[in-house]
C-alpha cells in the first residue's frame, strides 16, 4: 500500500466509492475547509485526504472508531487482534458473543477504544456489512460467516496518521 493511499475501514450503507470520480468532476478546484456531516465510511474523506476536515455522523459508535483509531491505534489494533484469533474458525457463537458484549457496551454508553474494536469486527463479519439496531437502539445483524481480518493494519495506520492532521 501507497502511504497516500486509504480506503475506508468499514462498509456503510450510502458508501460514495463507486461515485468518486463523479464527485470530484463536481468539486471546485480549490476550496479551504471540509465538512462531512454524514461521514460514514469515509469514502470521499479518505479520497480528498484535506488537512484538517471536520467529520460527523448521528452514529456515536461510529465517530468513536474514528477517534480511537486517531487516538489510540496500538490498544485498537491489539483488541483486533485479540478478536480476529478467535473467529479464524468461523465460530458463529463467538460472533454473537461480542455481539451481546458490544450491545452491553453501547447500552451503557461505555465508547472507549475496545467498543471501537468491537464495532469494526462486528462490521466485517456481520451480514453484508450492515449496521442496522433494533427499536431498544441494540445491534441485531446476523453473522456472515467471514474469517476474514477485520482490518487492513497498514491501512488503519496510514488513517490514524492522516486523522491526527
Amino acid at each position: 500500500m501507497k502511504n497516500d493511499t486509504v480506503t475506508p475501514f468499514v462498509k456503510w450503507a450510502g458508501g460514495k466509492r463507486q461515485l468518486l470520480p463523479k464527485i470530484k468532476e463536481l468539486l471546485p478546484e480549490r476550496f479551504e475547509a471540509y465538512y462531512e456531516p454524514f461521514v460514514g465510511g469515509g469514502a470521499l474523506l479518505f479520497e480528498l485526504k484535506k488537512a484538517g476536515a471536520i467529520i460527523n455522523d448521528i452514529n456515536l459508535s461510529l465517530i468513536n472508531a474514528y477517534t480511537q483509531i486517531r487516538d489510540n491505534i496500538d490498544l485498537f489494533l491489539e483488541y483486533i487482534d485479540n478478536l480476529d484469533t478467535k473467529i479464524i474458525d468461523g465460530n458463529k457463537e463467538y460472533y454473537y458473543y461480542i455481539r451481546d458484549l458490544y450491545n452491553s457496551k453501547l447500552s451503557e454508553k461505555n465508547f472507549d477504544t475496545e467498543l471501537a474494536a468491537m464495532f469494526v469486527f462486528l462490521n466485517k463479519h456481520c451480514f453484508n456489512g450492515l449496521y442496522r439496531v433494533n427499536s431498544k437502539g441494540l445491534f441485531n445483524v446476523p453473522y456472515n460467516k467471514s474469517i476474514n481480518p477485520s482490518v487492513n493494519k497498514d491501512n488503519i495506520i496510514e488513517i490514524s496518521k492522516y486523522l491526527k492532521k
